[in-house]
């Protein structure tokens, strides 16, 4: 007399000596799904695909041949008409790996999936949440980084800063180089440029340029006998590329000239 499947597979897996939890936990096959099986009660509420994928999945993780045990479980099923209607949910295929299964107990990846499948956008909203956050905090950043790429709060980027003093030449006459800081607040900046000067910065150290939203002004590649006037509040700094390139006049007072060559920085603030 030919062995029932229940019996076939309850016997191999006392032979593995390991109980059904410890089967469940290896095959990620739900312990109760199990129970029934080696209790030869096949009339259970999965549709009958995932049915047969799980019993071959449970006959590879014992070693019983996986086709004679499908050739039993069809004859104990007798035809697909006898059974009550399951809804279909596409092709199953097991993986060689018992250790990795798919099935709706075990994270599923069975075929084409019911939009319906109450699991599957259970999983898929809070994945489209994050990943929506994801790209809204990366363009925010990128927007951040991009708006205060080409406004240095330090204007000097490049190398060391070579200390400078200001000396006056060529004084107008009866212009006065001092002004007093209680008298006004605001002053003109008068620049003029003899030789090309590859970068230079202003920064207005009382606030905002008059007239604009900026500290900071940035001019590129001057060529020589440029000049350009700027208003500012109490202080300045400077950067430039070629110090020795450079010179100024403060409220249409004396020419000031920087002592030192090459990059650097220096401040001018009425005494």
């Amino acid at each position: 007399m030919q062995m029932a499947i229940g019996q076939k597979l309850e016997e191999a897996r006392n032979r593995k000596g390991i109980s059904l939890r410890e089967a469940s936990e290896s095959t990620k096959i739900r312990g109760d799904y199990l129970s029934a099986f080696e209790a030869g009660q096949f009339d259970i509420d999965l549709p009958e695909v995932y049915l047969r994928g799980f019993v071959r999945l449970y006959s590879r993780f014992l070693g019983l041949d996986q086709e004679a045990v499908l050739a039993d479980l069809s004859m104990e099923l007798g035809t697909s008409s006898s059974r009550s209607p399951k809804k279909s949910l596409g092709s199953l295929s097991v993986p060689d790996n018992p250790e990795s299964t798919e099935y709706p107990n075990a994270a599923p990846s069975v075929g084409k999936i019911s939009a319906d499948s109450a699991g599957y956008h259970d999983l898929l909203k809070p994945l489209l949440i994050v990943g929506a956050g994801i790209l809204l905090l990366s363009l925010v950043i990128i927007i951040v980084i991009a708006s205060t790429k080409d406004s240095p709060e330090d204007p000097n980027p490049q190398g060391p800063t070579v200390t400078s003093t200001v000396t006056e030449t060529n004084p107008i006459p009866g212009a006065s180089a001092t002004v007093s800081p209680q008298a006004v607040s605001e002053h003109s900046l008068r620049i003029a440029v003899i030789a090309p000067v590859e970068r230079l910065i202003v920064m207005n150290e009382g606030g905002p340029f008059p007239g604009t939203n900026q500290r900071i002004r940035e001019f590129k590649d001057l060529p020589a006998g440029w000049e350009g006037t700027l208003s500012f509040t109490d202080s300045f700094k400077c950067y430039c590329s070629s110090l020795e390139n450079l010179r100024f006049f403060v409220d249409d007072g004396a020419e000031k000239q920087i002592e030192g060559e090459g990059s650097g920085n220096f401040t001018w603030k009425p005494e």
